[in-house]
């Protein structure tokens, strides 16, 4: 039997040259676990598993898609990271960020088109599990860069509610909406992993019992038509099954949110990376300087409303979940866009990042170009659980998500 070392092996092997998802490869690991797997009854043995370049990893360079940390060693691990280890996964390398996972395109393709491209800034852990180069992979989030390259790589992203998973040892860029979450091809794993880095036990609840609505946000016609079809066929495919999905209504307050989402980010990122800017800044890329350049204009008192802004979306929060637990919306605005120059619009993820609730990405369809395209889902603070089985939940009712992809066959 091919064991899950020796799989990821041959995947890296076939599909990185073209892929370029990877940093930094323990080879020596993946023989080793090829070679001799073990069986130690750990939750995660054996899971090999990809750590996105802006987290700490000891053992490994950690160089944030930075030129001014070439060859960068980190004297500890991030705690997310040891527990995923302590829980028994592999740990197989480090995978391309965007710089500073802020902005810029990264090396990353496409693995289902190589013209196209995967997302960001979580772009080479999202096109590691796509390309069957590991099973788990480590990823940030502080707008879109969960949720969007898991629906331009067909994976299921998820990002748990804001402050649950630790931030040390994590390049920061805005603290008050980096989250830590992960990619997978297989839904059974959400519960593995969300057990091995929170310590919870409890199962997630029935899909049965979750209410499901969906949302047309201010944004919703900015989607293509594939991603509005994709929401309304889920929310369809639910009612089929007995599910009462409604339609929601809170669309002022999430459209403002994702708007001081960006003026608090561009804040933030320019006091998070203020040593580089103002020490490097003839190593920093133009995508990002260009921004940080821009931040400078903001002031205080922007700021400042942009939380205001906030703080008012969320005590609306326990209103929008009053009919639903679960909330569907676009993940993306379509499929991925041709060329690498841009990784795409986050304008679907900004807000719900922002008011720090749970969110995943499903793939669920394919667009008229062929290429994945997912739908966002939404639960309260702290329900983490239920998303989880919501998850996995359309994973098992929509099309088949776990099919890898025919890496640069096109």
């Amino acid at each position: 039997m091919t064991s899950a070392a020796q799989r990821a092996l041959h995947a890296i092997d076939t599909h990185d040259e073209s892929v370029r998802a990877w940093t930094h490869v323990d080879r020596d690991a993946l023989q080793s676990a090829a070679a001799h797997p073990l069986h130690n009854g750990q939750p995660l043995n054996g899971v090999v598993t990809a750590v996105k370049d802006i987290i700490a990893t000891a053992d490994m360079p950690t160089e944030y898609g930075s030129a001014i940390y070439r060859g960068h060693r980190p004297v500890a691990d991030a705690p997310v990271v040891l527990l995923l280890k302590q829980a028994g996964a592999l740990i197989a390398g480090k995978t391309a960020t965007a710089e500073f996972a802020f902005l810029g395109s990264g090396p990353t393709r496409n693995p289902h088109r190589l013209t196209h491209t995967p997302g960001g800034s979580s772009m080479g852990s999202a096109a590691a599990v796509a390309a069957g180069m590991a099973d788990l992979a480590l990823g940030t989030q502080t707008a879109g860069s969960i949720i969007r390259p898991a629906s331009f790589c067909g994976v299921i992203g998820f990002k748990p509610t804001f402050g649950l998973v630790s931030t040390v040892g994590v390049k920061a860029v805005a603290p008050s909406c980096d989250t830590v979450g992960w990619f997978v091809r297989d839904p059974t794993l959400l519960t593995q992993v969300w057990a091995a880095v929170l310590g919870a036990s409890a199962p997630p609840p029935s899909p049965k019992s979750i209410r499901f609505g969906v949302l047309r946000t201010r944004d919703w016609n900015f989607a293509d038509d594939v991603s509005r079809t994709a929401v309304l066929d889920a929310s369809q495919r639910l009612r089929q099954l007995g599910h009462n999905t409604r339609e929601l209504q809170l669309e002022n307050v999430v459209a403002e949110t994702g708007r001081a989402q960006k003026v608090i980010m561009m804040y933030e990122a320019l006091r998070s990376l203020l040593w580089e800017y103002t020490v490097h800044a003839d190593l920093i890329g133009g995508a990002s300087l260009a921004a940080l350049d821009a931040a400078t204009e903001l002031t205080t008192a922007d700021y400042q409303e942009a939380l205001a802004a906030v703080e008012t979306a969320r005590c609306c929060i326990n209103d929008l979940f009053e009919d639903a637990d679960v909330i569907i919306t676009p993940a993306a605005i379509g499929e991925a866009p041709l060329g690498h120059s841009s990784t795409g619009d986050p304008m679907f993820a900004r807000a719900w990042t922002q008011l720090g609730v749970p969110t995943a990405a499903v793939p669920w369809t394919t667009g008229p170009h062929g290429l994945p395209v997912a739908v966002q889902l939404i639960a309260r603070p702290n329900h983490d659980a239920t998303l989880i089985s919501a998850v996995q939940y359309l994973a098992e009712i929509g099309p088949n998500s776990s099919e890898q992809p025919a890496s640069s066959a096109h």
